[in-house]
């Protein structure tokens, strides 16, 4: 119950379609009784029995055929009633399950990177497919037939206790066992339904990861092993539904021998009290309780249904509560968060910054300004925070301590809809959606910012969504592509900017990637623009054209650089070195090469390389020799 009033709130958005269709269940139950009642009419009328009715001692053509005609108007109309319910019902559970559908969606757009640094892509798809069906099964159908059930049990006990106390007594002692029963398998039914649709999230994330990862197992040549491990996922899932189903299955058959019981029992004694001398319950009246009983099988058999879609509901509501009672550790928080702040120039201050890990120091006192406009390259070994120092900055996480200020304004005060809206960050593994290039670049793009389409498709009974936008401006898209450096690749697809990409971009080369990702980040003309590493896939020749596109756009805008390459640094305003969590170098390319630092070494390696490279059939790669200098600890390492 304490699951079940958390949808409450949901519910009451459609509360009058559920009033209007109760309703009409219990309507369409007890006019579905009255037909019982004309049989018993018509065949005492037909044995000349006197009912409890005295004035009925027989009966004509022309009663007869009143008789049929309350048969089928009673039909009709019980049969209206139910159409009606199943309009209202089942309707409202369809846009109950619109509601939770985008309520959860727009809940976990709002989650923050720890969140889904825990979560498995294939849970989440689970619980927004399987789990939610089991809610609106359990809000539509389980809904109606519950009270359905209810409501045909009380007319029709009413009925029966009206026409024989002693055979109602019959069938009362059945219920107590019935409902132990229930009570027992309900319970077991939670349990393992939980189980299974655990072990089905499991197998989701599996195959998602195993058909995002294609390549990865075939170039390891391992289909084998997977097919193997998914076999035995297979097999625990099979072995976790047969448990449910032990305990599922039984429900129907058991209620199945508990009536034909009844029935045995109500044939015997029902037979006594018409054959007993005096006695006043005739056969019409054994024929309306039998058949009053026998409208009751379908609400009986249906208990042990209901119980098992009730409980799977409210188990797979329970899993959906835990995203709901997820929250993110990074959000805006009322009388802290300052509103009135929409705008951002680019200053950027961290004052003190550390980060720790549990026990691990990531950032350690870092001090460092970047005026407005600046173009600032950050560079250091592996492991040394920079690309921290990038979340930092977005608010991906929070310092441990000290402050990041943008704008003099320290970004845990600021909306974080405006910290974002300004910012674009290229990451080194840039995701790329299943759609064009164009869409792809232009995904950042404010839809306002873009002629609307009108839709015209609305939910029933659900505010109609956003005009959906047309393709983004392709003079923009083109324009960003050019400062990317992918024109020339672009134009030599045939489809050019409407070319479909596959899963994840797969169809293009890693350095391609990268600059759509930087072409996606330019169109938005951010006032910072971050790029992590994001250059290591091009070659030296389309590095140098895209960090003239950079230059080009930086004029007025904060580029924050983040490269092991000194070639892709050497014309920032300045540079910072990133050593163990701590800044140990900064100033101009030409003031770190005077200094002899860890800079001078990576420059004077990374060139020694690129002369090699003229000469050697097998040239070093400046990432690999960066990794080199950086294990380096003595002046004779770091010359080898």
């Amino acid at each position: 119950m304490d699951s079940f009033r958390t949808l409450i709130p949901y519910l009451r958005l459609h509360q009058r379609q559920y009033v209007i269709g109760l309703i009409a269940v219990v309507i369409a139950n007890s006019f579905s009784l009255l037909p019982y009642y004309f049989i018993r009419l018509t065949i005492d009328g037909l044995t000349g029995q006197v009912d409890t009715d005295p004035a009925t001692t027989g009966i004509t053509l022309g009663t007869a055929g009143l008789y049929a005609l309350g048969i089928v108007g009673a039909a009709l109309t019980s049969g209206a009633f139910m159409l009606l319910m199943r309009r209202m019902i089942v309707i409202a559970s369809r846009q109950t399950e619109y509601e939770i559908r985008r309520d959860l969606f727009a809940h976990l757009q709002g989650l923050d990177k720890p969140y889904y640094d825990r979560a498995r892509t294939g849970d989440l798809m689970n619980r927004l497919t399987g789990d939610l069906s089991a809610v609106r099964e359990m809000l539509g159908f389980g809904a109606w037939q519950i009270v359905n059930i209810v409501s045909g049990f009380v007319t029709a006990f009413a009925v029966m206790f009206s026409l024989s106390w002693q055979l109602t007594l019959i069938v009362l002692a059945i219920v107590p066992v019935i409902v132990g029963v229930l009570t027992y398998l309900a319970r077991q039914i939670n349990v393992r339904h939980r189980l299974a649709q655990e072990q089905n999230s499991l197998i989701a994330a599996k195959a998602q990861e195993n058909f995002s990862g294609a390549r990865v197992v075939k170039g390891y040549a391992i289909e084998n092993r997977e097919i193997d491990d998914y076999r035995a996922m297979n097999l625990e899932l099979l072995r976790r539904n047969i448990a449910l189903t032990k305990v599922d299955g039984p429900l129907r058959s058991f209620m199945s021998l508990l009536l034909g019981l009844a029935f045995g029992v109500i044939l015997l004694v029902g037979g006594r009290l018409i054959l007993a001398p005096d006695s006043t319950f005739t056969v019409g009246m054994f024929v309306q309780f039998v058949g009053t009983l026998e409208r009751l099988t379908f609400p009986m058999l249906m208990v042990g249904w209901i119980t098992g879609v009730t409980q799977r509901g409210l188990a797979s509501w329970l899993r959906l509560k835990e995203i709901f009672d997820s929250q993110a550790l990074v959000r805006d928080e009322p009388g802290r968060t300052d509103p009135t702040l929409r705008t951002v120039t680019g200053d950027v201050t961290f004052e003190n910054v550390s980060l720790r890990y549990g026990d691990r120091t990531v950032l350690n006192g870092v001090n460092l300004h970047v005026p407005a406009g600046t173009f600032l390259g950050v560079t250091g070994p592996t492991g040394s925070g920079k690309t921290v120092l990038a979340q930092l900055l977005t608010r991906s996480m929070d310092p441990s301590s000290g402050r990041v200020l943008v704008d003099g304004h320290d970004v845990r005060v600021m909306p974080l809809r405006t910290l974002r809206d300004a910012i674009s960050v290229v990451p080194q593994e840039p995701f790329l959606f299943s759609d064009t290039i164009a869409n792809n670049i232009g995904f950042g793009l404010d839809n306002r910012d873009l002629p609307p389409v009108p839709t015209g498709v609305s939910v029933v009974g659900a505010p109609p969504p956003d005009d959906i936008p047309q393709q983004p401006d392709p003079a923009r898209v083109r324009e960003a592509a050019r400062l990317a450096g992918l024109t020339e690749d672009v134009d030599g697809f045939p489809q050019g900017f409407d070319t479909s990409l596959g899963e994840r971009g797969v169809t293009l080369s890693g350095g391609q990637r990268q600059r759509t990702a930087i072409a996606r980040a330019i169109v938005r003309e951010p006032r910072i623009l971050i790029l992590d590493d994001s250059l290591s896939a091009v070659d030296t020749e389309t590095e140098r054209r895209i960090l003239d596109g950079l230059r080009e756009i930086s004029r007025g805008r904060t580029v924050i650089l983040i490269a092991h390459r000194v070639s892709t640094l050497r014309h920032a305003d300045q540079i910072v070195v990133l050593e163990e969590g701590r800044v140990t170098e900064q100033g101009s390319h030409d003031d770190l090469l005077e200094r002899g630092g860890h800079y001078a070494q990576l420059e004077r390696l990374q060139r020694l390389a690129s002369d090699l490279d003229a000469d050697d059939e097998t040239p070093l790669d400046p990432g690999a020799a960066a990794d080199r200098l950086e294990t380096a600890s003595t002046p004779e390492q770091v010359t080898r």
